[in-house]
């Protein structure tokens, strides 16, 4: 059998040896059934190109065989098979050498622009176009400056410049109707429909999304459509029409599965996952997140990989497992940089291939010159001498100015590199020094007076001691200094001493924000009761002369007791601390209240009420208003901390003119979920 397929081959290559060359009509029928294979797919579309590119090398012209390698790179661009795509181009701009004709090179620029459009290198793909756009304006029609601006079109649409983006789509979509291009219309009405969708303007991108579907489907370009059902999956989900968008994301991911585009499936797989979070259906999410971040590494879609781990780290917030969202988040952050570096790569690989074909010019500019020589000299022995000379000159000024050209660039790709590998560990350092931007920042504020004092006053001592060790080695220290010396030591050990103390008495504190989260025995008790037991406990844990009332009603909860008393201790200390400071009456009311399923406990005092500037940031760690003089505002963080993670409940304040007001709400029974004690912190 293998026999029998290498006689064939061979059969079939020495036919094409003598076969004839292809006519613009018979090559125009080759690309048809190309178009037709992209239809399905964009891989179809690649095995179809590479297999006329095989069957009629021997027939096709340098033009034609640059022709269906272009088309086979769009392929690659759009299955993101990017460095496919850099080395398929580069073949192509190799052979452009020996082809006299504008839109070879038009064809380059503008598919190395795709490339980099796809990988996010918008500046060099604009300067791509700009070439393609130059070669443009010399030819004879306007329907490559249509297409050029079309793409420019993509890339401001890419950069959120969705207004100048309109402008170009509806030029290249008034062309393609003008000229009857049924599968250009139905991009342009695509693209118009994505930049009013940019624009917030739904409706609209609404009506022409439907109009471009309604070409694609009516013409067969099925492949083409799942772009069209993809963006109205999209455009409802942003009308919040849910169902109607998950039929259409439903669609696109089908008409992309069943052409074996399963790498294209992602987008709106993810797009239909999120239409899950938002309607707050959570079965299997995490399990279709996973799978898709797995497809998304075998296919390198980057981008997608990291859309899906930011909509995991949403679900994992939205269930409330912070540790599996805070796991996830650093999985997100490492995507991130991946595709940095993926973006790093493309733009190496591009310069290495016009350093390449820098190269093979030169090497073609320098053989060319050879062979000038060799013909100069079979014509005269007189000039063969001139002629040689003047040849030796170029070639050395040719090696001169590209060997500079290669050192110049190879020297800006390092640069680039370095820069990139700069950046990246740079971002990594800032990731890790904000998360403990706000506990350092604290604890050393607070410490700061105590230590500096402790410093101060050794360092005091020391010079004093020094003084008296003089005295002392020179004989004329008198019973007066010495005394004098002791005094001043003697204070300046009690300085040390007392701001040691404040010192460890601050960190002493700082370890209540982990100690008061310890949660308490759970138990039965009845809440008025038990608060107004605790009354004279409560009172006692300050110095001042306070009217505290408890009433309401007579609630039975299952819920930790001890740490119920510490929140209203803490409440209650506050008041002390910041509501009474100027309060000559000083009086506290709580009041407890059935409300179904949870108890209510509203704490008001008549204090001086907390601002607004202040009400934002009151249950932040080390944030007080008395700065300086020994608050260190840890004590709302600690009892937000207490009501949240361990009594599972909420606390909030409600603004009024007068007094302070906090309302408690705690569930009478324990939630079944376990929840690890979080002290607020990004850490």
């Amino acid at each position: 059998m293998l026999f029998r397929c290498i006689t064939w081959i061979l059969l079939f290559a020495s036919l094409n040896a003598f076969a004839a060359s292809f006519t613009e009509a018979e090559f125009e029928e080759i690309r048809a059934e190309i178009r037709s294979a992209s239809s399905q797919s964009p891989l179809e579309a690649i095995s179809t190109t590479e297999y006329f590119l095989f069957k009629f090398d021997k027939q096709l012209s340098t033009r034609q065989k640059i022709r269906l390698l272009y088309g086979k790179a769009w392929f690659q661009i759009q299955t993101d098979d990017m460095h496919s795509a850099i080395s398929t181009l580069s073949q192509c701009k190799k052979m452009s050498i020996e082809v006299s004709d504008p839109t070879i090179l038009y064809s380059y620029y503008s598919l190395t622009a795709g490339a980099l459009t796809r990988m996010g290198l918008y500046e060099r793909a604009l300067e791509n176009y700009l070439e393609s756009y130059k070669l443009a304006a010399l030819m004879d029609t306007e329907l490559f400056l249509r297409q050029t601006e079309n793409n420019i079109g993509n890339v401001y649409l890419k950069l959120n410049r969705f207004e100048d983006a309109q402008s170009y789509f509806q030029r290249f979509y008034q062309d393609a109707k003008q000229r009857g291009l049924l599968q250009q219309m139905a991009v342009g009405l695509n693209n118009l429909g994505e930049a009013h969708f940019g624009l917030g303007e739904y409706q609209t991108a609404l009506a022409f999304h439907k109009q471009s579907l309604n070409i694609r489907e009516q013409n067969k370009f099925t492949y083409h459509s799942s772009w069209s059902h993809h963006n109205l999956g999209k455009t409802y989900t942003a009308l919040s029409e849910l169902e109607l968008a998950k039929q259409h994301l439903g669609r696109a991911i089908t008409i992309r599965k069943n052409s074996n585009a399963i790498a294209d499936s992602i987008g709106p797989t993810i797009d239909l996952l999120r239409i899950k979070l938002l309607q707050k259906d959570y079965q299997d999410t995490d399990t279709q997140l996973n799978h898709i971040i797995q497809l998304s590494d075998e296919h390198t879609r980057l981008k997608e990989k990291s859309d899906a781990y930011q909509l995991l780290v949403e679900y994992y917030e939205k269930i409330n497992d912070l540790q599996s969202a805070l796991d996830t988040s650093v999985l997100l952050m490492q995507s991130k940089i991946q595709f940095l570096k993926g973006q790093a790569d493309i733009g190496v690989a591009f310069h290495a291939a016009q350093l390449n074909l820098a190269i093979k010019e030169r090497d073609i500019a320098k053989l060319t010159q050879e062979n000038t020589l060799h013909r100069i000299n079979s014509q005269a022995a007189k000039e063969q001498l001139i002629i040689m000379l003047i040849a030796m000159l170029i070639v050395g000024l040719l090696t001169w100015f590209f060997v500079r050209r290669i050192k110049a660039k190879n020297i800006a790709l390092t640069d680039t590199l370095s820069n990139l590998k700069s950046t990246q560990k740079q971002l990594l350092e800032a990731e890790k020094m904000s998360a403990m931007t706000t506990l350092v920042s604290g604890m050393a504020h607070q410490l700061n007076t105590p230590l500096g004092l402790v410093v101060t006053s050794a360092s005091c001592l020391e010079e004093k001691l020094k003084e008296i060790r003089k005295l002392l080695s020179n004989q004329t220290l008198s019973a007066t200094q010495l005394k004098i010396f002791l005094e001043e030591a003697s204070e300046m050990l009690a300085l040390t001493a007392n701001n040691s103390g404040r010192a460890a008495d601050m960190i002493a504190r700082f370890k209540l924000i982990a100690a008061n989260l310890d949660a308490s025995e759970a138990s039965h008790f009845e809440v008025l009761s038990f608060l107004t037991q605790r009354y004279t406990l409560i009172s006692q844990s300050v110095e001042q002369d306070i009217d505290l009332s408890i009433t309401g009603d007579s609630v039975s909860i299952y819920s930790h007791p001890e740490t119920l008393i510490k929140v209203i201790a803490q409440l209650v200390n506050n008041s002390c601390a910041h509501g009474f400071a100027q309060q000559s009456s000083k009086h506290i009311d709580i009041e407890v209240k059935n409300d179904g399923n949870y108890v209510l406990i509203t704490y008001q005092d008549n204090g001086v009420g907390i601002s607004e500037d202040i009400q934002k940031h009151m249950f932040d760690p080390f944030y007080t208003s008395q700065l300086g003089e020994g608050n260190l505002g840890l004590g709302l963080n600690i009892a937000y901390n207490s009501v949240v993670h361990v009594l599972n409940g909420e606390i909030s304040y409600e603004h009024q003119e007068n007094g302070a007001k906090f309302i408690l709400k705690v569930p009478k029974k324990p939630s079944d979920v376990e929840i690890t004690p979080n002290l607020n912190w990004e850490i």
